[in-house]
């Protein structure tokens, strides 16, 4: 879990707690590990980014005690700040949030906090930078005309934070202690990400690092903010989240306009979102009978706006609480509202013995296989695109149990095989060396809309060849003990002539092969990979 460490008495100024009141910081997901002296370190859940700043914990602190309840308004008015995108960083970082923030009062303390929340921030559901790169800006240094746009490395030069010598973006890569750090998540890129205003100023090189021009300091009292990545949406919130805690500072803040090739959005959104829930379904899964009315005044000491009606609650949820995605978050904060010592545990009304699922013996006996075959496992997420699974992989669209209203382009359907994920793993990992093994077993959709269990792997090396994974595939299938047979096949995703079928009983349960060199060039790739992936269900089954 993060943790993050702040003054004891800024957090009791900023909620109106008393000392006594901080007794319950525990009890509504804030787990102090320490305070010396006037130094207090806590523990945040994960999923409650809001939180990762004092301001935060204060804001839900407040509810709490009783000092504020409901939701908190943000004005937002409309700033002169523009950013136009261009279209030369859609293959780079192609997302752009900004806001501006003015009133402030900036002491050493506040900006450590800041930079403490912005790197909890990338640490977490930026996942190191690579989803998403915050820049915090002195605005007084820079124009209202502000262009977004990808460079080749050595087009443009500046003074990075901390240093005083100007660097082109490659030598900023090479010699400057983030561009070593971060430097993977540009691999390959003809040309990088740069922000900079109508006068040439560089404002930062996202998602490396900012220019000196624009560092805080104690003279800043306006706050210029960026941020970048790969989803659009978790920009958005983790906008709202920065600008949530600069405004409970004082701070007023006034939103910037982003131009896109073909549409504009104005940002920071604090208006929030609406989410109408059952009482019976909450209550049905916390175990309670809360009446309707209850419920109401729990979910605002919760900061939630809430209303009752015909068994009913219509909530309006905070813009910065990016982790309410189901009607089930509203029963989880109920219950912290509620209390979780005040709910009754009851025992099991029935006495059951689990056993193993059909199939789990050989899932554990392959696992064991491809370890020893120097194969190293991983998990990737159900949910894909249709990019990966078909166009990439040089595939027709095709039928899929796809997202009625996906959150992210990349998250758009239930995949239907392993392979484009695994080739997605080696791509993620390019800058590691070489040979690199790896499976996984997981579920797909199968063609009649069912769960079915696959096995892929892949290798990439100079020396990955078809006889390699030929004589993988083989091992396989002798160490489980059953014997398979290999025909001739043809498959978009592998080189003509150097891919062949897998069939057990005569019944083909998969393929195994060189894969194509466009579908490698479509992953970055630059090196030669062999796979296979073969379905369990007619193995399970025989």
């Amino acid at each position: 879990m993060p943790t993050i460490s702040f003054s004891k008495k800024d957090l009791m100024n900023l909620s109106a707690a008393s000392e006594e009141d901080l007794e319950i910081l525990p009890l509504i997901g804030v787990q102090v590990e320490s305070i010396e002296g006037d130094e207090m370190t806590v523990e945040i859940e994960a999923n409650r980014a809001d939180m990762f700043s004092v301001e935060g914990i204060a804001r839900y602190l407040r509810g709490f005690i009783g000092k504020e309840t409901g939701f908190r308004e943000y004005h937002v008015s409309q700033g002169d700040f523009t950013v136009q995108v261009d279209e030369s960083v859609r293959d780079v970082r192609p997302y752009i949030g900004a806001a501006h923030i003015g009133g402030i009062e900036m002491d050493d303390y506040l900006i450590r906090t800041l930079m403490d929340l912005q790197e909890k921030l990338h640490a977490t559901i930026g996942r190191k930078r690579k989803k998403l790169a915050i820049g915090v800006h002195d605005s007084s240094k820079i124009g209202r005309e502000i262009v977004y746009k990808g460079v080749r490395p050595e087009e443009i030069s500046f003074i990075p934070l901390s240093k005083d010598e100007e660097m082109n973006l490659r030598e900023i890569l090479e010699r400057h202690e983030k561009g070593r750090e971060y430097a993977h998540l540009l691999q390959g890129k003809e040309r990088f990400p740069i922000l900079m205003d109508s006068s040439g100023n560089v404002l930062s090189f996202p998602p490396i690092i900012n220019g000196q021009l624009t560092a805080l300091n104690e003279n800043t009292t306006e706050i210029f903010i960026d941020m970048t990545g790969t989803d659009l949406r978790l920009i958005e919130k983790a906008m709202a989240i920065f600008c949530a805690a600069l405004a409970d500072r004082g701070g007023k803040i006034e939103s910037a306009l982003i131009r896109y090739e073909d549409f504009e959005i104005r940002m920071p959104d604090m208006d929030g979102e609406e989410m109408e829930v059952s009482v019976d379904y909450i209550n049905s899964l916390i175990g309670t009978d809360i009446p309707g009315d209850e419920m109401v005044e729990l979910l605002e000491k919760a900061r939630f706006s809430a209303s009752h009606s015909d068994g009913r609650v219509n909530i309006r949820i905070p813009p910065y609480r990016m982790d309410i995605l189901h009607p089930a978050d509203m029963a989880e904060e109920v219950a912290i509202a509620y209390g979780y010592h005040r709910l009754v545990p009851e025992l099991p009304k029935e006495v059951t013995f689990g056993s193993r699922r059909e199939g789990y013996a050989l899932e554990k006996a392959l696992k064991e296989i491809l370890i020893g075959l120097g194969f190293n496992e991983i998990t990737t997420l159900s949910l894909t695109s249709e990019r990966m699974q078909f166009q990439m992989m040089r595939l027709d669209l095709e039928d899929a149990v796809r997202i009625r209203n996906p959150i992210t382009e990349f998250h758009t359907m239930v995949r239907k095989w392993l392979l484009p994920s695994i080739m997605d793993i080696l791509s993620k990992n390019r800058h590691r060396d070489l040979p690199q093994r790896i499976f996984e077993i997981g579920y797909v959709v199968g063609p009649e809309g069912r769960n079915d269990m696959h096995v892929a792997g892949a290798i990439i090396d100079d020396r990955a060849s078809f006889t390699g994974i030929k004589s993988t595939v083989q091992a396989i299938f002798r160490d489980i003990g059953l014997n398979m047979e290999i025909s001739e096949k043809e498959h978009p995703s592998f080189i003509s002539g150097r891919c062949a079928g897998i069939s057990v009983d005569g019944k083909e349960i998969g393929m195994f092969g060189e894969v194509h060199p466009e579908v490698i060039g479509n992953f970055e790739l630059e090196h030669p990979v062999s796979a296979f992936e073969f379905s369990l269900k007619g193995v399970v089954e025989r």
